[in-house]
Protein backbone atom coordinates (compact mmCIF):
# COMPACT_ATOMS: atom_id res chain seq x y z
CA UNK A 1 0.00 0.00 0.00
CA UNK A 2 1.42 3.62 -0.97
CA UNK A 3 0.19 6.41 1.54
CA UNK A 4 1.41 10.14 0.21
CA UNK A 5 1.55 11.45 3.97
CA UNK A 6 1.69 15.09 2.92
CA UNK A 7 -1.17 16.03 0.19
CA UNK A 8 -3.55 18.69 0.17
CA UNK A 9 -7.01 19.51 -0.98
CA UNK A 10 -8.76 22.52 -0.68
CA UNK A 11 -11.82 25.06 -2.22
CA UNK A 12 -11.32 27.71 -4.42
CA UNK A 13 -8.13 29.90 -2.80
CA UNK A 14 -9.80 33.08 -3.37
CA UNK A 15 -12.46 32.31 -0.73
CA UNK A 16 -13.22 33.25 2.61
CA UNK A 17 -12.69 28.98 3.47
CA UNK A 18 -13.97 29.47 7.00
CA UNK A 19 -12.14 33.29 7.65
CA UNK A 20 -14.50 35.98 8.00
CA UNK A 21 -13.85 36.83 4.68
CA UNK A 22 -11.41 36.70 1.65
CA UNK A 23 -8.83 39.68 2.38
CA UNK A 24 -8.27 38.05 5.79
CA UNK A 25 -7.66 34.24 3.88
CA UNK A 26 -5.07 36.13 1.51
CA UNK A 27 -3.22 38.01 4.20
CA UNK A 28 -2.02 34.02 5.13
CA UNK A 29 -0.90 33.57 1.51
CA UNK A 30 0.86 37.03 1.08
CA UNK A 31 3.12 36.59 4.44
CA UNK A 32 3.70 33.25 2.69
CA UNK A 33 4.71 34.00 -0.56
CA UNK A 34 6.57 37.01 0.54
CA UNK A 35 8.60 34.90 3.25
CA UNK A 36 9.76 32.41 0.90
CA UNK A 37 10.77 34.09 -3.00
CA UNK A 38 10.82 30.63 -4.54
CA UNK A 39 9.53 31.61 -8.04
CA UNK A 40 9.93 34.17 -10.75
CA UNK A 41 7.83 37.46 -10.79
CA UNK A 42 6.25 38.42 -14.02
CA UNK A 43 5.02 41.22 -15.33
CA UNK A 44 1.13 40.57 -16.04
CA UNK A 45 0.96 42.70 -20.00
CA UNK A 46 3.79 40.72 -21.37
CA UNK A 47 4.87 37.80 -19.36
CA UNK A 48 8.28 39.62 -18.60
CA UNK A 49 10.75 38.41 -15.65
CA UNK A 50 11.08 41.11 -13.26
CA UNK A 51 13.81 41.04 -11.41
CA UNK A 52 13.83 43.98 -8.88
CA UNK A 53 13.84 42.06 -5.61
CA UNK A 54 11.42 44.65 -3.59
CA UNK A 55 9.05 43.45 -5.55
CA UNK A 56 8.88 40.90 -3.07
CA UNK A 57 8.67 43.19 -0.38
CA UNK A 58 5.00 43.10 0.22
CA UNK A 59 5.01 42.80 4.39
CA UNK A 60 5.89 45.80 7.30
CA UNK A 61 8.98 46.01 9.54
CA UNK A 62 6.75 43.79 12.12
CA UNK A 63 6.08 41.04 9.16
CA UNK A 64 2.73 41.86 8.63
CA UNK A 65 1.00 41.82 5.23
CA UNK A 66 0.60 45.60 3.48
CA UNK A 67 -1.40 46.44 0.90
CA UNK A 68 -0.28 45.73 -2.43
CA UNK A 69 -3.91 44.42 -3.87
CA UNK A 70 -2.93 40.86 -3.08
CA UNK A 71 -4.92 38.26 -5.00
CA UNK A 72 -5.78 35.06 -6.49
CA UNK A 73 -5.71 34.99 -10.42
CA UNK A 74 -6.10 31.40 -12.41
CA UNK A 75 -3.57 28.91 -13.75
CA UNK A 76 -1.72 28.72 -10.79
CA UNK A 77 -1.17 32.19 -9.91
CA UNK A 78 -1.41 34.95 -7.51
CA UNK A 79 -0.90 38.51 -8.08
CA UNK A 80 0.03 41.96 -6.85
CA UNK A 81 0.34 45.68 -7.91
CA UNK A 82 3.32 47.72 -7.19
CA UNK A 83 3.88 50.90 -8.35
CA UNK A 84 0.65 50.54 -10.73
CA UNK A 85 2.10 47.66 -12.59
CA UNK A 86 0.68 43.91 -11.76
CA UNK A 87 2.94 41.49 -11.40
CA UNK A 88 1.86 37.58 -11.00
CA UNK A 89 4.38 34.55 -9.15
CA UNK A 90 3.54 30.87 -10.45
CA UNK A 91 2.95 28.66 -6.90
CA UNK A 92 1.13 25.83 -8.67
CA UNK A 93 1.39 25.21 -12.11
CA UNK A 94 -0.88 26.13 -14.92
CA UNK A 95 -2.77 22.66 -14.50
CA UNK A 96 -4.45 24.25 -11.40
CA UNK A 97 -6.52 26.14 -13.53
CA UNK A 98 -9.89 27.54 -11.34
CA UNK A 99 -7.50 27.46 -7.69
CA UNK A 100 -9.21 24.51 -6.46
CA UNK A 101 -7.75 21.11 -5.45
CA UNK A 102 -11.24 19.20 -5.18
CA UNK A 103 -11.01 15.42 -3.03
CA UNK A 104 -12.65 14.32 -7.11
CA UNK A 105 -9.32 16.07 -8.18
CA UNK A 106 -7.04 14.52 -5.66
CA UNK A 107 -8.67 10.91 -6.62
CA UNK A 108 -7.99 11.22 -9.86
CA UNK A 109 -4.66 12.45 -9.33
CA UNK A 110 -3.85 9.06 -7.31
CA UNK A 111 -5.37 6.83 -9.34
CA UNK A 112 -2.97 8.40 -12.02
CA UNK A 113 0.14 7.84 -10.26
CA UNK A 114 -0.59 4.28 -8.26
CA UNK A 115 -1.55 6.26 -4.96
CA UNK A 116 -3.62 3.94 -2.40
CA UNK A 117 -3.90 6.73 0.05
CA UNK A 118 -3.40 10.50 1.08
CA UNK A 119 -2.56 12.35 4.57
CA UNK A 120 -4.60 15.22 4.12
CA UNK A 121 -2.09 18.23 6.34
CA UNK A 122 -3.97 20.76 6.67
CA UNK A 123 -1.91 24.82 7.02
CA UNK A 124 -4.02 27.87 7.29
CA UNK A 125 -2.66 28.50 3.65
CA UNK A 126 -5.98 26.38 2.49
CA UNK A 127 -8.35 27.69 4.58
CA UNK A 128 -9.94 26.72 8.27
CA UNK A 129 -10.72 23.34 6.91
CA UNK A 130 -11.57 20.72 9.11
CA UNK A 131 -15.32 20.58 8.41
CA UNK A 132 -13.79 20.19 4.26
CA UNK A 133 -11.68 17.32 5.42
CA UNK A 134 -14.48 15.86 7.57
CA UNK A 135 -16.71 15.84 4.58
CA UNK A 136 -13.90 14.38 2.41
CA UNK A 137 -13.10 11.48 4.72
CA UNK A 138 -16.48 10.36 5.51
CA UNK A 139 -16.92 10.53 1.87
CA UNK A 140 -14.00 8.58 0.62
CA UNK A 141 -12.94 6.75 3.77
CA UNK A 142 -10.39 4.12 2.33
CA UNK A 143 -8.61 7.12 0.56
CA UNK A 144 -8.06 9.97 2.96
CA UNK A 145 -7.14 10.83 6.81
CA UNK A 146 -7.63 14.37 7.46
CA UNK A 147 -5.61 16.08 9.76
CA UNK A 148 -6.92 18.29 12.65
CA UNK A 149 -5.80 22.41 12.47
CA UNK A 150 -5.10 24.20 15.61
CA UNK A 151 -4.84 27.98 16.66
CA UNK A 152 -0.98 26.56 17.26
CA UNK A 153 -0.27 29.78 19.12
CA UNK A 154 -3.44 30.10 21.55
CA UNK A 155 -3.49 26.09 22.21
CA UNK A 156 -3.52 27.38 25.66
CA UNK A 157 -6.91 28.24 25.75
CA UNK A 158 -9.90 25.76 26.69
CA UNK A 159 -11.38 26.17 23.76
CA UNK A 160 -8.75 24.99 21.56
CA UNK A 161 -8.27 21.54 24.04
CA UNK A 162 -12.68 21.38 23.04
CA UNK A 163 -11.41 22.03 19.05
CA UNK A 164 -9.42 19.50 19.24
CA UNK A 165 -11.43 16.81 20.63
CA UNK A 166 -14.34 17.56 18.64
CA UNK A 167 -12.46 16.94 15.59
CA UNK A 168 -11.44 13.74 16.28
CA UNK A 169 -14.45 12.63 18.38
CA UNK A 170 -17.08 14.06 15.90
CA UNK A 171 -15.61 14.87 12.87
CA UNK A 172 -13.50 11.88 12.61
CA UNK A 173 -10.26 13.37 11.29
CA UNK A 174 -8.19 10.18 11.76
CA UNK A 175 -5.00 11.40 10.16
CA UNK A 176 -3.46 13.57 12.94
CA UNK A 177 -2.14 16.75 13.97
CA UNK A 178 -0.98 19.58 11.81
CA UNK A 179 1.10 22.01 13.66
CA UNK A 180 3.21 24.96 12.28
CA UNK A 181 4.74 28.09 13.71
CA UNK A 182 4.53 29.57 10.64
CA UNK A 183 1.31 31.70 12.17
CA UNK A 184 3.97 32.91 14.82
CA UNK A 185 4.05 36.58 12.47
CA UNK A 186 0.58 37.20 14.30
CA UNK A 187 1.68 36.72 17.65
CA UNK A 188 4.97 38.95 17.27
CA UNK A 189 7.01 35.77 17.70
CA UNK A 190 6.67 36.49 21.42
CA UNK A 191 5.50 32.37 21.91
CA UNK A 192 7.52 29.17 21.05
CA UNK A 193 6.31 25.77 20.28
CA UNK A 194 7.32 24.68 24.00
CA UNK A 195 6.15 27.59 26.26
CA UNK A 196 4.82 25.25 29.49
CA UNK A 197 1.45 27.08 29.41
CA UNK A 198 0.63 25.22 26.36
CA UNK A 199 1.50 21.36 28.11
CA UNK A 200 -2.08 20.99 29.12
CA UNK A 201 -2.87 20.98 24.98
CA UNK A 202 0.05 18.10 24.84
CA UNK A 203 -1.55 16.55 27.28
CA UNK A 204 -4.62 16.20 25.28
CA UNK A 205 -2.60 15.03 22.32
CA UNK A 206 -0.74 12.62 24.03
CA UNK A 207 -3.80 10.77 25.65
CA UNK A 208 -5.86 10.67 22.34
CA UNK A 209 -2.82 9.04 20.80
CA UNK A 210 -2.47 11.62 17.73
CA UNK A 211 0.68 11.78 15.72
CA UNK A 212 1.57 15.11 14.66
CA UNK A 213 2.87 16.60 11.44
CA UNK A 214 4.91 19.32 12.41
CA UNK A 215 6.02 22.10 10.36
CA UNK A 216 8.84 23.61 11.52
CA UNK A 217 11.02 27.36 10.30
CA UNK A 218 13.77 29.02 10.49
CA UNK A 219 11.85 31.11 12.91
CA UNK A 220 12.58 35.05 12.70
CA UNK A 221 13.81 35.95 16.08
CA UNK A 222 13.19 39.25 17.34
CA UNK A 223 15.74 39.00 19.45
CA UNK A 224 18.77 37.91 17.47
CA UNK A 225 18.14 39.59 14.26
CA UNK A 226 21.26 38.79 12.66
CA UNK A 227 21.06 35.02 12.87
CA UNK A 228 21.29 33.06 10.04
CA UNK A 229 18.80 30.41 8.92
CA UNK A 230 20.79 27.92 10.29
CA UNK A 231 20.61 29.22 13.41
CA UNK A 232 17.56 29.84 13.59
CA UNK A 233 16.14 26.77 12.91
CA UNK A 234 19.11 25.26 15.02
CA UNK A 235 16.90 27.61 17.70
CA UNK A 236 13.34 26.33 16.83
CA UNK A 237 15.20 22.68 17.17
CA UNK A 238 16.03 22.97 19.98
CA UNK A 239 12.34 23.89 21.47
CA UNK A 240 11.43 20.88 19.41
CA UNK A 241 13.51 18.75 21.43
CA UNK A 242 12.76 19.96 24.77
CA UNK A 243 8.96 19.65 23.69
CA UNK A 244 9.74 16.05 22.53
CA UNK A 245 11.47 15.14 25.76
CA UNK A 246 8.24 16.33 27.87
CA UNK A 247 5.73 14.15 25.61
CA UNK A 248 7.94 11.22 24.24
CA UNK A 249 4.81 9.09 23.80
CA UNK A 250 3.71 11.56 21.01
CA UNK A 251 5.04 10.56 17.47
CA UNK A 252 6.17 13.76 15.69
CA UNK A 253 7.24 14.06 12.10
CA UNK A 254 8.95 16.88 10.54
CA UNK A 255 6.85 18.27 7.50
CA UNK A 256 9.37 18.46 4.74
CA UNK A 257 12.14 16.85 6.62
CA UNK A 258 15.47 18.47 5.32
CA UNK A 259 15.27 21.77 4.53
CA UNK A 260 17.56 22.88 1.60
CA UNK A 261 17.26 27.09 2.12
CA UNK A 262 18.44 25.87 5.89
CA UNK A 263 21.10 23.33 5.10
CA UNK A 264 21.95 23.18 1.28
CA UNK A 265 25.31 24.69 0.47
CA UNK A 266 25.78 24.59 -3.13
CA UNK A 267 24.59 21.24 -4.42
CA UNK A 268 25.85 20.51 -0.74
CA UNK A 269 23.44 19.19 2.08
CA UNK A 270 25.45 20.23 5.60
CA UNK A 271 23.48 19.08 8.40
CA UNK A 272 24.75 19.97 12.26
CA UNK A 273 25.55 16.75 14.59
CA UNK A 274 23.35 18.90 17.44
CA UNK A 275 20.53 18.85 14.48
CA UNK A 276 20.93 14.46 13.70
CA UNK A 277 21.03 13.75 17.54
CA UNK A 278 17.38 15.66 17.67
CA UNK A 279 16.31 13.88 14.86
CA UNK A 280 17.79 10.13 16.08
CA UNK A 281 15.01 10.35 19.10
CA UNK A 282 12.52 7.62 18.79
CA UNK A 283 9.46 9.83 18.61
CA UNK A 284 10.54 11.94 15.82
CA UNK A 285 9.95 11.10 12.23
CA UNK A 286 11.21 12.51 8.85
CA UNK A 287 9.56 13.03 5.81
CA UNK A 288 11.56 12.65 2.77
CA UNK A 289 10.34 15.39 0.55
CA UNK A 290 13.30 16.90 -2.08
CA UNK A 291 10.99 17.66 -5.20
CA UNK A 292 8.61 20.61 -3.57
CA UNK A 293 11.87 22.31 -2.79
CA UNK A 294 14.31 22.01 -5.34
CA UNK A 295 13.54 23.23 -9.06
CA UNK A 296 14.41 26.68 -7.85
CA UNK A 297 17.43 28.86 -7.17
CA UNK A 298 18.97 28.69 -4.32
CA UNK A 299 22.31 31.04 -3.03
CA UNK A 300 25.29 29.13 -4.26
CA UNK A 301 23.00 26.26 -5.71
CA UNK A 302 22.04 25.22 -9.26
CA UNK A 303 18.61 24.46 -9.76
CA UNK A 304 17.85 20.38 -9.59
CA UNK A 305 16.23 18.47 -12.21
CA UNK A 306 14.69 15.11 -12.09
CA UNK A 307 15.84 12.78 -11.62
CA UNK A 308 17.24 14.48 -8.71
CA UNK A 309 20.67 12.76 -8.29
CA UNK A 310 21.67 14.88 -5.66
CA UNK A 311 19.13 14.57 -2.98
CA UNK A 312 20.05 10.60 -3.46
CA UNK A 313 22.94 11.58 -1.07
CA UNK A 314 21.28 12.98 1.35
CA UNK A 315 18.30 10.65 0.98
CA UNK A 316 21.33 7.80 1.73
CA UNK A 317 22.29 9.65 4.73
CA UNK A 318 19.07 9.92 6.26
CA UNK A 319 18.77 5.96 5.88
CA UNK A 320 22.10 5.21 7.19
CA UNK A 321 22.02 7.72 10.01
CA UNK A 322 17.94 6.85 11.37
CA UNK A 323 17.04 3.94 9.45
CA UNK A 324 14.17 2.94 8.22
CA UNK A 325 10.89 3.31 10.59
CA UNK A 326 11.70 7.03 11.02
CA UNK A 327 11.36 8.29 7.37
CA UNK A 328 8.14 8.62 5.49
CA UNK A 329 7.28 9.77 2.03
CA UNK A 330 5.20 12.78 0.73
CA UNK A 331 4.52 14.54 -1.66
CA UNK A 332 3.05 18.08 -1.37
CA UNK A 333 0.89 17.46 -3.96
CA UNK A 334 -0.65 19.39 -5.95
CA UNK A 335 2.26 22.04 -5.23
CA UNK A 336 4.80 20.04 -6.31
CA UNK A 337 3.19 19.54 -10.39
CA UNK A 338 5.34 22.87 -10.69
CA UNK A 339 8.39 20.62 -10.29
CA UNK A 340 7.45 17.63 -11.50
CA UNK A 341 4.86 15.33 -12.21
CA UNK A 342 2.68 13.42 -9.41
CA UNK A 343 4.28 10.26 -10.49
CA UNK A 344 7.73 11.40 -10.52
CA UNK A 345 7.56 13.05 -6.96
CA UNK A 346 7.56 9.21 -5.84
CA UNK A 347 9.91 7.46 -8.71
CA UNK A 348 12.40 9.80 -7.81
CA UNK A 349 12.65 7.87 -4.60
CA UNK A 350 11.55 4.43 -5.51
CA UNK A 351 12.96 4.04 -8.80
CA UNK A 352 16.43 5.52 -7.91
CA UNK A 353 17.07 4.69 -4.70
CA UNK A 354 18.37 1.18 -4.89
CA UNK A 355 20.59 1.04 -1.97
CA UNK A 356 17.29 1.27 -0.18
CA UNK A 357 16.01 -2.97 -0.13
CA UNK A 358 12.83 -3.42 -1.34
CA UNK A 359 10.63 -4.22 2.04
CA UNK A 360 12.66 -0.99 3.67
CA UNK A 361 11.29 1.02 0.63
CA UNK A 362 7.78 -0.58 1.43
CA UNK A 363 8.22 1.19 4.80
CA UNK A 364 8.93 4.43 3.79
CA UNK A 365 6.63 4.89 0.99
CA UNK A 366 3.19 3.73 3.36
CA UNK A 367 4.17 0.92 6.14
CA UNK A 368 5.33 3.58 8.18
CA UNK A 369 2.23 6.17 8.12
CA UNK A 370 0.42 2.99 8.44
CA UNK A 371 1.53 2.47 11.76
CA UNK A 372 1.50 6.00 13.06
CA UNK A 373 -2.15 6.13 12.06
CA UNK A 374 -2.63 2.17 12.97
CA UNK A 375 -3.88 1.21 10.00
CA UNK A 376 -4.73 -2.32 9.53
CA UNK A 377 -3.25 -2.95 5.97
Amino acid sequence: MIIDAHAHIFPYLGGASGFDSPETHLKYWQEAIASNPAASVRKVDDDSLATDPSLWNMLDEDGKPIDVNFRVGNFGRFLWTKEGIDYYVHVYAPSLETMTASPEFMLAQMAWAGIDMAILQNPWLYGQLNEYFSKAGRTFPQKFAGQVQVKEFEIDRPEEIENLRKAVDKLDLNGGLYFTDKRAWEYGYKNHIDDKKYFPFWEEVRSLELPVSMDLSALVDPEHPDWSALERYSAQMRRFNHLTDQFPEIQFTLVHGILLTVFGIGDEIVIPEEIWNIWKKPNIHIEILFPIQVSYPRPGASVWDYPYPQARLAIKELYKRLGTEKLIWGSDMPNVERNCTYKQSLDYLTQYCDFIPSKHMDLIIGGNAARLLKLDI
